[in-house]
């Protein structure tokens, strides 16, 4: 059984919001900074959220990590994305799109690092992005430096030291 094959000349509707490639944008609207809107933080964290959902591999991997919770990974980006966080109130699912998203350790991490630099700069104006790229490697760098530098717990019978009063007897 033979099926006819008909091509519909039909055009695709952009879906107010969406993140196309840079190939398919105006060249007007990537010419200048002027063009570029400057989103507010949760909708950049929704759009950088909705470009890792469009990509294959890194939608497996995030599901994975994520155990399908994607509306913990939105928020994990919310707080991420947001300059005034630092490492120390990350939680284990961010810690991990910290690392994913500058580590570029094994496969996925090559794959995410400059997806998500790539999104980051076409989202945003020059400046803007690289302050963000920076605000999320310096996440990254200070999770490393806990990593490399553990505080060590006290030892059985050790003496606990009061800040005011110096060392306790026992």
């Amino acid at each position: 059984m033979t099926v006819p094959l008909r091509l519909v000349n039909q055009t695709a509707q952009p879906v107010r919001g969406a993140i196309l490639p840079r190939s398919l944008l105006p060249t007007e609207e990537l010419s200048g900074s002027e063009h570029r809107l400057e989103p507010s933080a949760f909708e950049l964290s929704f759009r950088i959220f909705a470009t890792f959902r469009a990509h294959p591999h890194i939608n497996n991997v995030l599901t994975h990590i994520s155990r399908a919770k994607w509306h913990e990974v939105e928020r994990a980006l919310d707080r991420i994305l947001d300059q005034s966080m630092t490492s120390d109130g990350l939680s284990p699912l961010e810690e991990n799109l910290v690392e994913l998203m500058v580590g570029e350790r094994g496969v996925t991490g090559k794959i995410v690092k400059p997806y998500f630099q790539a999104a980051i700069r076409r989202l945003l104006e020059p400046s803007l992005a690289e302050r963000l790229i920076r605000h999320v490697t310096a996440l990254y760098l200070e999770l490393e430096w806990k990593v490399q530098h553990p505080t060590p717990a006290p030892l059985p019978g050790e003496a606990m030291e009061d800040p005011d009063r110096g060392a306790q007897s026992q």
